[in-house]
């Protein structure tokens, strides 16, 4: 590994600044950052002399030309990627430089949802039936044979796009003829409010592990409503079964020795913890800004360190939010129609702002879940206040955003008494 000024990091982009500052850590860490970024995210990061704009990132083998060209030229100490689409790059690109770091093997395992249900179920985790879907025929036999309601989704998805929940025989016959998903997943729906763990692993070992649950459903980009998230304090009698749960679960994978970690939980009316899924990589939407108002933990600061440092993490050991000290995020999606105006002067409890939407622009709709217009980071003493403030924020929010309609027509404020509540 270079020393001194010399140690190059390669990082593969795809967020915003605000999240993954990496000439700002960079420099902290006394690493030169070279950052392949997105055509969509590089305005944000042109300030920065190693930042690389790549067309066509998703697809097409430009990010990976280049990276080759660069590793070629100044070879890394550590390649990094944070966003679920560049796992697999990252990992590959670490094996064919001999850089430690995930491999490949671990990637998978944490992306392809059948893989990783196969494996957590090997180790007694409890998951639900599941089957990968290669042809209609597959489908049809998980239907017959465990019933309805069942959820069809792309065995390497994220932001819960190409999610669907079938509750009937129409469900499926409109799935059908939309087109499966490539390389989908059929599972059981599972009854239950979603429980979320999120983390920090050095050394093979979660060092930083917070709790919360969701407000709303991840499918909530679809039917106009407001996702959000509250933070549960060490004070609540779930949070430490939680991190319990999250340990057996990252015991059952091959979990890499340095990640940061989001793992998704049913908990079941009969009281059963039940596996939805897990990544390794940081929460979408304003995870971890939230964990940083609550805690000032910097989830993704920390995983920076501990990657391009050895002994860099400076913070350990923290488990869960300190009681009365709580937050969450809430993030509200685009509508069908031109954003005419957002609204201004958030409530006080409102610890960050994130405007993504561009006032004149058009929209078709939510898209993904991670793709909001408009995104809160808000406080409370505990999970319930959180939510409490949450339903405020929504009606703020609705009072004052606007569309104008395609059809041309006057611009239109979403009714309060229609927000959610």
């Amino acid at each position: 590994m270079e020393t001194g000024a010399e140690r190059n990091v390669l990082a593969f982009v795809d967020s915003d600044y605000a999240d993954t500052p990496y000439d700002k850590w960079a420099c902290d860490a006394g690493v030169r950052p070279h950052l392949l970024v997105s055509a969509g995210k590089f305005p944000q990061y042109r300030h920065i002399p190693g930042a690389i704009p790549v067309a066509g990132y998703p697809h097409g083998g430009e990010a990976e030309r280049t990276a080759l060209d660069l590793a070629e030229r100044m070879p890394p100490c550590a390649v990094l990627a944070r966003m679920e689409g560049d796992l697999l790059r990252a990992a590959r690109l670490r094996e064919l430089l001999g850089v430690p770091g995930q491999d490949f093997a671990s990637a998978l395992a944490f992306r392809d949802k059948v893989h990783m249900k196969t494996l957590a179920r090997q180790s007694g985790v409890d998951v639900p039936e599941f089957a990968p879907v290669r042809v209609a025929f597959d489908l049809f036999g998980f239907v017959r044979e465990h019933g309805y309601p069942v959820v069809v989704k792309p065995a390497f998805g994220s932001g819960s796009t190409g999610t669907h929940v079938l509750r009937g025989p129409a469900d499926l016959a409109r799935l059908l003829a939309e087109g499966l998903p490539e390389h989908a997943e059929v599972e059981r729906f599972v009854e239950g409010a979603m429980y979320v763990v999120d983390g920090l692993v050095v050394e093979g070992a979660p060092v930083a592990t917070f709790v919360s649950r969701y407000l709303n459903d991840c499918l909530s980009f679809r039917d106009g409503t407001y996702l959000g998230s509250a933070q549960l304090t060490r004070a609540h009698p779930m949070t430490y079964r939680l991190i319990d749960y999250a340990r057996k679960v990252l015991d059952a994978l091959p979990t890499p020795e340095c990640t940061t970690f989001h793992l998704e939980v049913f908990h079941t009316p009969e009281d059963r913890l039940v596996l939805c899924e897990i990544g390794s990589r940081t929460g979408g939407a304003l995870t971890a800004p939230a964990i940083r108002a609550a805690t000032g933990f910097d989830l993704d600061e920390q995983w920076f360190r501990a990657q391009v440092t050895p002994g860099g993490v400076t913070d350990t050991g923290v488990q869960g939010v300190a009681p009365g000290q709580s937050a969450g995020w809430v993030v509200f999606y685009p509508e069908r129609g031109t954003l005419a105006a957002l609204p201004e002067d958030p409530p006080p409890f409102v610890a960050e702002e994130r405007l993504r939407g561009t006032v004149g622009t058009a929209y078709q709709g939510g898209e993904k879940s991670g793709r909001y217009v408009a995104g809160y980071v808000l406080t409370g003493v505990d999970d319930q206040e959180v939510e409490r403030r949450a339903e405020e924020l929504a009606r703020w929010y609705a009072a004052g955003v606007r569309w104008a309609g395609n059809d041309g027509g006057d611009d239109r404020s979403d009714d309060p008494d229609d927000s959610p509540n």
